[in-house]
């Protein structure tokens, strides 16, 4: 797998690989979303459609900490808190990025949030876009997390 160069903060280059996991099924999405309550927001959907699940932006020799979870790996990294219709959909450097599938059900098209790893949901912070903006924005900046940018 070939590594290409990309700007890194400060604008120092850096070789980095971006590796994607085959499709999921919408039967397994159903299936998550049978079991769980939650509402998968279509944009995210589509994306599970295209690559279930991605590590980008990683070191070749040393890796990194940018993963978008698979399906299966969705349940396994929510966290038991009172907000049970919030899960994290990434990993990014100590940061999860979590969808809140209720604000999702109620038509709020702003229901992406970023909290530490281990907080608790109460201490998030809203985002104020979707996952398709949210996705965008993290593939234009090159994994650098753009909110936490002075605006």
């Amino acid at each position: 797998m070939g590594a290409y160069e990309i700007y890194w903060g400060e604008g120092e280059l850096h070789k980095a690989v971006c590796k994607f996991s085959t499709p999921a099924t919408l039967e397994a999405i159903e299936k998550l979303e049978s079991k769980t309550d939650w509402v998968l927001p279509e944009d995210y959907k589509r994306f599970l459609l295209i690559t279930n699940g991605c590590k980008l932006f990683d070191d070749p020799k040393y890796g990194g900490e940018n993963d978008l979870y698979k399906v299966d790996e969705l349940i396994d990294f929510h966290s038991e808190d009172p907000y049970e219709e919030c899960y994290s959909i990434a990993y990014i450097y100590g940061e999860n990025i979590v969808i809140n599938s209720r604000e999702y059900r109620e038509g709020n098209p702003n229901y992406m949030y970023v909290k530490g790893k281990i907080d608790q949901f109460e201490d998030a912070v809203p985002l104020n876009m979707n996952f398709e903006t949210w996705f965008d924005r993290f593939i234009v900046c090159q994994g650098q997390k753009f909110w936490h940018w002075t605006k």
